[in-house]
């Protein structure tokens, strides 16, 4: 007899496994409030009364002035002033002598002037107009300025520009010679004016800051000089 078979049992579902819950995250305490720090208690300190002198008041002001005005009275006691440049002198009579051989003018110099008289400038160069011109400054004995400018064939323009567009004030008579006086208000400059005769003649203006008796004085002591020796006439300024 065949023994029944037994029937195969059934293979067993796989039945999944139950999800795991987690656990409620816990919650966090609420962070309590910082135990506020009693205040410090700082010990009073007693501020310094405030200084009579900072308080600006007008004795005090006074004073500080005064103080420094002393100062600087002192310091103007104690510096050199230097009340004018001092320029040295230059040789204007040698330099007259070449100007006079070279232009064959009867150039003329003041000589004999004395103490105090010191010439500054000595120049032979195209002047106003373009007017060959020889001129001397002189330094006088009151501290001011005499010049003289001398010119064959001087210009109107020329003689206007050397008295400093002073107006023409008479003329005034020096040793026996008489010169056209200009005076520029302004400027306050004196004039002393000698024309040329013709187109060879030559001109001469002697004007300063300087008093007048000082221009008479340097005026009166105008004399020709004597031409240097060895120095050939140039052609274009000979007056034949």
């Amino acid at each position: 007899m065949s023994t029944p078979s037994t029937p195969s049992t059934p293979s067993a579902e796989s039945t999944p496994a139950p999800a795991t819950e987690q656990p409620e995250a816990t919650e966090q305490p609420e962070t309590t409030e910082a135990t506020e720090q009693p205040e410090a208690t700082e010990s009073p300190v007693q501020a310094a009364p405030p200084s009579r002198y900072s308080l600006g008041t007008f004795p005090n002001m006074f004073r500080s002035m005064f103080v420094i005005g002393l100062f600087v009275l002192a310091l103007v006691a104690v510096v050199p002033r230097i009340t004018q440049v001092q320029r040295p002198a230059v040789d204007a009579a040698g330099k007259a002598s070449q100007v006079a051989a070279q232009t064959a003018w009867p150039v003329q110099l003041p000589q004999g002037l004395g103490e105090g008289w010191v010439p500054t400038v000595a120049t032979y160069a195209p002047g106003t107009e373009k007017v060959p011109t020889f001129t001397t400054v002189w330094t006088t004995p009151s501290g001011a300025d005499i010049a003289l400018k001398q010119a064959v064939g001087a210009t109107q323009g020329w003689v206007a520009r050397s008295v400093d567009d002073g107006e023409a004030a008479g003329t005034v008579t020096v040793s026996g010679r008489a010169f056209e006086r200009f005076v520029a208000s302004d400027a306050g400059q004196v004039a002393y004016v000698v024309r040329g005769e013709g187109a060879r003649g030559l001109t001469l203006v002697a004007s300063g800051t300087a008093p007048e008796d000082e221009l008479k004085a340097f005026v009166a002591a105008l004399a020709r000089v004597t031409p240097a020796a060895g120095v050939t006439p140039t052609p274009s300024t000979t007056t034949g």
